[in-house]
């Protein structure tokens, strides 16, 4: 009995001696650096409530501001709005310079970019798409008026014939 009672003497002191530390634990800490992008979408927001002459207004304002990455997608999203094909090219083309620019805040803002660049390609295949319906519509409106000037001549044919012929 007195090894028993030993043993688990033994077992008991072996138990104490094996208990494990706590687990190291690791403190994550989100950093938010705050970038302009809140700003930019209002921005956008507002001047998709101008009127033609308003933006025009506003891309000489936004011309006269310092190159900025912020400052360039500012310009970008008025050039877009105008309506206008070369606006547009010249709009996208200014996002894929803010693409390109490896600067802290070009980099905060490439995802906004990102969206915008897919935004203006998306205007450019429908304004080609207009163009295409527009040129089909007058082919179309050719052809009708050419059969309404044969149908025309048909009527003037008939109303010429005698009346037996009919």
């Amino acid at each position: 009995m007195k090894n028993k009672i030993l043993l688990l003497a033994c077992c008991a002191l072996l138990a104490a001696c094996t208990t494990q530390p706590p687990a190291p634990t690791a403190t994550i800490t989100l950093i938010h650096a705050p970038s302009n992008i809140d700003e930019l979408l209002a921005y956008n927001a507002q001047l998709r409530k101008m009127s033609p002459s308003e933006l025009g207004r506003e891309l000489s304002r936004v011309n006269g501001y310092p190159a900025s990455p912020s400052n360039t997608v500012r310009r970008a999203m008025v050039l877009s709005l105008t309506r206008d094909a070369i606006d547009l090219a010249k709009a996208e083309a200014q996002l894929w310079n803010v693409m390109a620019d490896n600067s802290v805040e070009a980099e905060k803002l490439k995802p906004l970019v990102q969206l915008l660049v897919g935004q203006c390609a998306d205007l450019r295949r429908l304004a080609d798409s207009a163009e295409k319906s527009a040129v089909q519509v007058k082919e179309a409106q050719r052809k009708v008026d050419l059969l309404n000037d044969k149908l025309e001549a048909l009527k003037n044919i008939e109303r010429t014939l005698p009346a037996g012929a009919r």
